[in-house]
């Protein structure tokens, strides 16, 4: 009876498709009646089910409950999210430097930031985007004998993008971190000997993305980043 059902039901699939290992789950459509099947693949409003006999057969979601019809878009949303849909590019975001000079020492000091810029490659608009970051400074040493002598600092936070269509890209940037880089001015030395300019550098940022609770892309840059430093750290 259910299996006749189904069959009568004849719709063409449409091309973005979802595959899942899900477990079989029993379906209801809107008259009670119910189907013991796993989703397949989800296309707008269609749908591509597997019953326990390996028939697969394709209907219009409408056909189902209320509560099945959310679980179904909720499952072909995390399937859309695991599939590998989003891109991104880093980008320095530096202010304008401003100069000063006292002591002998010429400063440029301005507020450093990664811009981070996340492409949607799927047709779904992408809502309520938490990215959370690690950014690594090095903070050059006045005076140093060495590069080596600065020190290496950690800073972590959250962004956030509210709403990223389909086939479309938007862009987040971190918190500005105070960068500044010094020279001696002419005549002026180091009683030590040590060098006559110094540069703090932002060495690399390292982000985990996330869609509600789910963590949908990692990245950092360099890629060694995410190998050398402990997240938790």
């Amino acid at each position: 009876m259910i299996n006749k059902w189904l069959v009568l039901i004849l719709l063409s699939l449409a091309s973005i498709q979802f595959a899942s290992a899900e477990n079989f789950r029993t379906f209801k459509d809107k008259s009670g009646r119910e189907m013991e099947a796993k989703l397949v693949r989800v296309s707008d409003s269609e749908v591509s089910i597997e019953q326990k006999d390996g028939l697969t057969t394709k209907i219009n979601i409408s056909i189902f409950s209320s509560e099945d019809q959310k679980y179904i878009k909720n499952w072909a949303k995390l399937n859309l999210l695991a599939s590998g849909i989003f891109e991104v590019r880093f980008t320095n975001e530096d202010s304008k430097k401003q100069k000063s000079s006292s002591g002998g020492i010429e400063r440029e000091r301005y507020n450093g930031a990664y811009g981070i810029e996340v492409t949607n490659t799927s047709y779904e608009n992408i809502k309520d985007i938490r990215i959370e970051y690690l950014v690594l400074k090095f903070e050059d040493a006045l005076a140093a004998q060495k590069r080596s002598e600065g020190d290496s600092i950690r800073i972590k936070g959250t962004t956030h993008i509210e709403y990223i269509g389909g086939r479309s890209s938007a862009e987040a940037v971190t918190k500005a971190v105070p960068m500044q880089e010094t020279k001696l001015e002419q005549g002026y030395v180091w009683t030590g000997g040590g060098k006559k300019t110094s540069k703090d550098v932002l060495e690399g940022i390292w982000i985990k993305m996330y869609v509600g609770e789910m963590m949908v892309y990692e990245h950092s840059r360099p890629e060694t980043m995410m190998r050398r430093e402990a997240w938790g750290k």
